[in-house]
């Protein structure tokens, strides 16, 4: 599989290239900086910005194998981690990324065997996960600097919804608390409950990368799970 790679030179998106890239699957990324990705034979680094739809073209255009699925480890960075820390991203970072995404997959995806796919880093409280978020993050999304990154999450929900259509599969996975040392995913689809407080960004990575190149089949497939350990 080919894999284009958003965001790969995060703290879980790292994980994801090197996770494709030991399972045998060829990798591209788009990056800002392409000193923070290590060398690798399968991995092709394009320098560029994912709010550029020619630098998206550009990367998906810079092997000349097709690209099969887009993994999009992307996030609305702030200056800490701390949920009222000042948000860095534009507003739309990651909706308009994922809109750029999707017309690139549209325009130079020519796998004829299987539809193209899009799995997407999502979080839980997003969307109709709300429902089964606990009381803690709700507050804290309607009342600090995290309910930016959660506009913007929903927003690339609507961005999947109304440009994928049925010739692009997706999956929006709802990842609870990134941390800790869980191997094992437990994936919930819908909004139920039974979802652990955690999940490895190991387990995560791995995760999104399995279901975009196909490894657990369409059982995700336009989908909205939410994962944990």
């Amino acid at each position: 599989m080919h894999l284009m790679i958003l965001g790969g030179s995060g703290r879980t998106g790292k994980l994801g290239v090197k996770y494709a890239l030991d399972k045998g699957h060829k990798v591209t990324a788009l990056v800002r900086n392409a000193a923070s990705l290590q060398p690798h034979e399968s991995l092709t680094v394009v320098t560029g910005s994912v709010l550029s739809q020619d630098d998206m073209d550009r990367a998906f255009t810079a092997s000349s194998d097709p690209v099969d699925a887009v993994v999009g480890f992307l996030n609305a960075t702030r200056t800490s981690d701390m949920p009222w820390a000042k948000p860095l991203a534009p507003p739309r970072f990651m909706a308009d990324s994922a809109a750029n995404a999707v017309a690139s997959l549209r325009k130079y995806s020519t796998n004829s065997t299987q539809k193209p796919r899009i799995v997407i880093l999502s979080a839980l409280g997003v969307g109709d996960s709300l429902q089964v978020t606990p009381l803690i993050l709700r507050l804290l999304v309607k009342h600090t600097n995290l309910g930016v990154a959660y506009k913007d999450h929903n927003l690339v929900d609507s961005e999947i919804e109304a440009n994928c259509g049925d010739e692009i599969d997706w999956t929006l996975a709802r990842a609870v608390m990134l941390g800790g040392n869980g191997k094992e995913v437990k994936a919930i689809k819908g909004n139920q409950k039974g979802a652990s407080s955690s999940i490895s960004r190991q387990s995560c990575a791995e995760w999104l990368v399995d279901v975009a190149a196909g490894e657990k089949g369409d059982e995700y497939s336009k989908s909205r799970v939410i994962i944990s350990n």
